[in-house]
């Protein structure tokens, strides 16, 4: 039996009440420009984000004949074709030009579905990824438009090495245009990360990628609860959900950026129990020390460290967890030492992280050294 969220039944009780149009007066509405493929009814999830992971820059718009400004802004989408054949440098050009997928909410269920499924719950609304993962979306339908559009696809395609391309002119000591060479001391490797996330949480032009939550596992409540301001999108999952935490219980969080999993797991061990962040860039602890004296948590604490060396005492901690931070360690078998240090006896991990397959190639564009640090 198929499951479907209350949110994604209100929503769908909200269209069909305001927007009963039958469907046949609606497939009239849109033209199929050259520019644009439209979804079709058949299609599920899988073989979008499947299309997009195949894609170095994809769009994916949702619309509806019932809203006028769908027609004006697929329009306005399709001109910026225009653009990208002048080839310009550092903005879009042939090996940028993205794929574009329309998705027409209103003629059928199965689309509507298919946008709700993809993070897409408004009309207008759109993501845009690069190889598949989501650089930038829209917030609100009344806040999309074409230049919107344009701009996140010229940075997307900025972040994207392609042959001829350049990359934007940059302040930081850490460049996005890879010169093929990676560092290899560990000092240098913690360098480059800990400035890549300064980039981040600071707003700066950086080359981490953010992710949408949903995207990670993580629900509408908890997005709710943990604040945006926690939410930099910079995780591979979501360890707090099968970390299997309790109540009294002391958890420590390796890399915990601006706090969103230690706020988290501050409900789930209650006033009776601890959380504990590490991370090691100054700017981050910042970040999530403002974040928590905005909330007032008695049971949350940041700590600036490295987690090659967690400043925690032994035979300490209930559960450590940790989410897409320890493949960027240049000594993992050190921090996994110390996580066994810390952790009581019976203690327990909740890990989300990406590692590399036996026999499965590294995409190249995966393989500079700002790619590896993010």
């Amino acid at each position: 039996m198929r499951v479907i969220s209350l949110h994604t039944i209100l929503f769908l009780i909200a269209q069909r009440l305001v927007f009963a149009v039958p469907y046949y007066h609606q497939r009239s509405r849109f033209t199929m420009p050259a520019f644009l493929r439209f979804a079709r009814d058949d299609e599920d999830i899988s073989s979008i984000r499947g299309e997009v992971s195949k894609s170095p820059i994809s769009l994916v718009v949702a619309v509806a004949s019932f809203v006028p400004r769908s027609k004006s802004l697929l329009a306005g989408i399709q001109k910026l074709e225009n653009e990208y054949d002048s080839g310009a440098c550092c903005g879009p050009s042939d090996a940028s030009k993205p794929t574009v997928i329309v998705i027409k909410t209103d003629e059928s269920d199965e689309l509507e579905e298919l946008a709700i499924e993809l993070g897409l719950n408004d009309v207008p609304s759109y993501q845009i990824y690069r190889n598949g993962v989501v650089m930038g979306a829209s917030e609100r339908a009344a806040d999309v438009t074409v230049d919107k559009i344009r701009s996140q696809l010229k940075s997307a395609a900025a972040a994207t090495p392609t042959a001829g391309a350049c990359c934007p002119p940059s302040t930081s000591s850490t460049s996005c245009c890879p010169d093929g060479s990676a560092p290899t001391d560990a000092a240098d490797i913690l360098k480059l990360v800990q400035k890549s996330y300064a980039n981040t949480v600071n707003g700066e032009e950086g080359c981490c990628v953010s992710v949408q939550p949903e995207m990670l596992g993580y629900t509408q409540e908890q997005i709710i609860k943990a604040g945006k301001d926690t939410n930099l999108g910079l995780g591979c999952g979501n360890p707090i959900n099968f970390a299997n935490i309790q109540k009294g219980e002391t958890l420590v969080d390796l890399g915990s950026g601006a706090g969103i999993d230690c706020f988290l797991a501050a409900d789930l061990v209650g006033e009776e129990g601890s959380v504990i962040g590490i991370d090691m860039t100054p700017d981050m602890i910042y970040k999530a020390r403002q974040n928590l004296s905005k909330r007032g948590m008695k049971n949350v604490q940041f700590r600036l460290g490295e987690i090659e060396h967690l400043p925690v005492a032994d035979n300490t901690v209930d559960v450590v967890v940790s989410n897409c931070v320890i493949n960027l360690s240049p000594d993992k078998p050190q921090v996994f030492r110390e996580i066994y240090r810390i952790l009581k006896r019976g203690g327990r991990i909740g890990i989300s992280d990406v590692v590399i397959r036996p026999n499965k190639a590294i995409p190249q564009n995966l393989k500079s050294a700002e790619a590896l640090a993010c």
